[in-house]
């Protein structure tokens, strides 16, 4: 059995010790994933703090046969960070001092056209990733998304891990062409 999938279902069980190993074997990358989502370290910490709270509480309802604990406790803190983003967005900010003969302080949305911008910039993405071969596409998705190593992706996959960073490396030079 996985380590962290261990960790994890004896967590459930009531067992602190293992969680604390559980914390440290997962917090960096989890709070990686956090700081990238949210873009503000304080708020990302509240984020992990808060995400390994459920973590906690819902260890017992954790299944190996489903999903690795990486990716389990990924969702949980994706999701959590996502919430705070949402959150976020629906309270008003107080601002002083603004100045009410200018329409500036009317929406924070972005501009029609940076919109616009973003769509295209996400097609093209979107057309690039499928310019990829399929490994390739889910190592750099995996890698960027889900906070993987190479070396967690070498062992999910079964493959050696020069393979993977081969595939990661090379995926990543063919976007870089394709987005040029």
């Amino acid at each position: 059995m996985e380590p962290l999938n261990e960790l994890l279902q004896r967590s459930g069980q009531g067992d602190a010790a293992a969680f604390r190993q559980l914390y440290d074997a997962t917090s960096p990358r989890l709070f990686a994933l956090c700081k990238r989502l949210l873009r503000d370290a304080a708020l990302a910490e509240d984020v992990l703090q808060e995400g390994f709270i459920k973590v906690w509480h819902h260890a017992a309802q954790f299944s190996a046969s489903k999903a690795s604990a990486m990716t389990w406790m990924t969702t949980i803190i994706r999701n959590q960070a996502l919430d705070k983003l949402r959150q976020a967005q629906s309270r008003p900010t107080v601002v002083d001092d603004v100045e009410y003969e200018s329409l500036e302080f009317a929406s924070l949305e972005p501009e029609p056209d940076a919109l616009q911008q973003m769509g295209e910039d996400a097609q093209r993405l979107l057309y690039c990733l499928d310019q990829l071969k399929p490994e390739q596409r889910e190592c750099i998705l995996q890698a960027f998304y889900h906070g993987q190593t190479h070396d967690e992706l070498a062992q999910s996959l079964a493959k050696p891990l020069g393979t993977v960073k081969a595939w990661i490396r090379r995926g990543l030079e063919q976007l870089r062409g394709c987005l040029q």
